[in-house]
């Protein structure tokens, strides 16, 4: 179920500050295959601030689907520190430790289609 209130909060100022940046982005600038490893190095974009990131995980072998069109997939992640975007919410709990953890992993699927 979708908590509007939640989608509202991270959309705040607090948060990822959407009204003023709608767009969270990677470019990246190299791209290291080893087998099945994959790395991807670039620079992430969230809440105006740019960082270097370096996203690890693995790549599919190439396969053709029914409509005959060659397929690979990879899954990717890293780990960042949201405070280093400006993301710094938090709240503590009654036990004393903080709501939110400060590292936050990151996970991309992707999926080419050869055109």
């Amino acid at each position: 179920m979708k908590d509007e209130n939640l989608a509202a909060h991270l959309q705040s100022p607090e948060f990822f500050d959407a009204e003023r940046h709608p767009e969270l982005t990677f470019v990246s600038s190299d791209v290291v295959r080893d087998g099945e490893e994959l790395r991807v190095r670039g620079d992430l974009a969230i809440k105006g601030a740019t960082r270097p990131v370096e996203l690890a995980g693995t790549i599919t072998e190439p396969l053709t689907d029914a409509f005959g069109k060659t397929r690979v997939g990879a899954v990717l992640s890293t780990t960042i520190d949201r405070t280093e975007f400006g993301i710094e919410w938090n709240m503590p709990l009654p036990g004393g430790e903080q709501a939110l953890p400060n590292e936050v992993r990151l996970t991309a699927e992707l999926f080419f289609v050869q055109a």
